[in-house]
């Protein structure tokens, strides 16, 4: 376009050179045409030619001035065809150009076209990777859903197989050998006195009120569901629960109280997470096994009676360790024959309790020393509980000999639970007139006790006549008709419950002042 506009300007000027030739020569036919009218006029004057001839001759060479003047215009310079040459060429070569520019122009729009149209296809694309990738977020949520099902189901699957394994650590037998059952019917009366007979062959001296006392204690289990035996060391606490279960026919278990017990799996058990299994104490064996029937492969105790001693039982705190067994034992009372309490024990995380119902075949004790290693009892363990004394021996006996407790009953027949079942008295069996002075007593008593802050509640009072109701001794007169007999075997267990209740009770009691 520059070169144009160059050209152009050449030729403009060209041009303007022209017409001022073209000017130039026609003021020069002007002049010539005035001379030779001049001329014509001096010929005329002069007389040579004839005028037409002179007109002839002026067409002519007018004529001809035409044809040169457009020879001229139409006969262009060496220099302005040069130009033109070059410039022919350039527009040669711009058309070129402009062909080739046109033809990349054409690619590029085909290009613009693909480029589109991809871009078409990466937004379609890109619709549906956004539609996949929900589709893959509800998949995936629905993969992880099903896996944490399954692993839910393969933790339930190993969880109950290692709650098989553990449970099979608690169930294995603490009592592995051949039971013998004594025949259904045995009186009561006839069972203590072999008791006391036998305790006497082997050189433990016993006093009848105690042995009563303490059995008619463990059969008063639904008011009272520990027996706890205290007094001066030495004197047989720990003994009499011993001999009394073996003469007896009872299974026995002594369990030594640790003082670092501060919950029931520190009695029971607990599991191991080191050796990765159920660390059951005997305890806990012994309690699955008398809750389970016998049959031809596993010795089960639900037929038979089973006492178990917490030997040194306020060496902890009996609140902690034993507290849940005494909420669940109590609640035993008012319950059928099959409703029995359960204590959840805990067999590790994430896996279910193992369920150890808490059977009326099996009967609690405790021992316990007043030193300053021990734990005084409150009055909740009070309240739920029968506490025994065993008082300092006036004259201290001697024992010359060991007697193993083989040579006085070699293998004891055990008593069946239905027998102990028949002896408890579930309902007291008192008249009005029978019961009233020692109900009058107590609630006597009691506006005193409440002077000093120790004043009873219903339980105490329901749990003495409850003794009362079952003292072998009044059994025995009642079976008779003996009034004689049962006004003094009612006095007697009424006096037991005065020292194993109420005198408990008085523990700390300031003696100086009006209370």
């Amino acid at each position: 376009n520059e070169k144009v506009k160059v050209r152009d300007r050449s030729f403009n000027d060209s041009e303007r050179t022209f017409e001022e030739e073209r000017k130039r020569l026609s003021d020069a036919i002007q002049r010539q045409t005035e001379i030779l009218s001049g001329y014509d006029e001096l010929k005329k004057r002069l007389g040579d030619k004839d005028a037409s001839e002179v007109l002839y001759e002026l067409n002519e060479k007018t004529e001809e001035i035409r044809i040169l003047k457009e020879n001229l215009m139409n006969q262009p310079s060496q220099e302005m065809r040069e130009t033109f040459d070059q410039i022919s060429q350039e527009k040669e070569r711009l058309a070129n150009e402009r062909e080739n520019l046109q033809d990349e122009n054409n690619r590029l729009k085909d290009s613009l076209n693909d480029q589109n149209n991809l871009e078409l296809t990466i937004h379609e694309l890109k619709i549906k990777n956004e539609s996949l990738t929900r589709n893959y977020g509800l998949v995936e949520a629905d993969n992880n859903r099903l896996n944490a099902v399954l692993k839910r189901l393969q933790a339930s699957y190993e969880r109950d197989v290692e709650r098989d394994a553990r449970i099979k650590e608690i169930e294995i037998p603490y009592i592995d050998k051949e039971t013998v059952l004594r025949d259904k019917g045995v009186s009561e009366i006839e069972w203590l006195d072999g008791i006391k007979k036998n305790c006497e062959d082997y050189g433990f001296a016993i006093n009848s009120r105690i042995l009563k006392s303490f059995h008619t204690a463990l059969k008063t289990a639904e008011f009272s569901p520990l027996t706890i035996l205290s007094g001066v060391s030495g004197t047989g606490k720990s003994e009499l629960p011993r001999l009394y279960s073996y003469f007896g026919g009872i299974n026995f278990l002594s369990l030594p109280v640790q003082p670092n017990w501060d919950s029931p799996e520190s009695m029971l058990g607990f599991f191991n997470s080191i050796d990765n299994k159920f660390d059951a104490q005997p305890v806990l064996q012994l309690l699955a096994q008398t809750q389970r029937p016998k049959t031809s492969d596993y010795p089960g105790l639900k037929d038979t009676m089973t006492l178990i001693l917490l030997d040194e039982m306020n060496l902890a705190h009996v609140e902690l360790y034993f507290s849940e067994f005494l909420s669940k034992l109590e609640s035993r009372r008012g319950q059928g024959k099959k409703d029995v309490p359960e204590i959840d024990v805990k067999l590790g995380a994430g896996i279910k309790p193992y369920k150890l119902p808490l059977g009326r075949n099996v009967l609690w004790a405790g021992t316990m020393n007043q030193d300053e290693t021990t734990k005084s009892l409150s009055d909740k363990v009070l309240d739920r509980g029968i506490e025994i004394h065993f008082p300092r021996p006036a004259n201290l006996k001697r024992r010359q000999k060991l007697i193993p407790l083989t040579k006085i009953v070699e293998d004891p027949i055990l008593l069946r639970y239905s027998d102990w079942h028949n002896w408890r008295k579930m309902e007291s069996e008192f008249s009005t007139e029978e019961i009233k002075p020692y109900m009058t007593f107590i609630e006597q008593m009691n506006q005193s006790l409440a002077n000093a802050g120790r004043a009873l509640g219903h339980r105490v009072w329901q749990s003495i006549e409850y003794y009362m109701a079952n003292y072998p001794d009044v059994q025995a007169a009642k079976t008779k008709g003996n009034e004689k007999m049962l006004k003094k075997a009612m006095h007697i267990s009424f006096e037991d419950q005065l020292v194993q209740k109420v005198m408990p009770k008085l523990r700390g009691i300031e003696t100086r002042g009006k209370s």
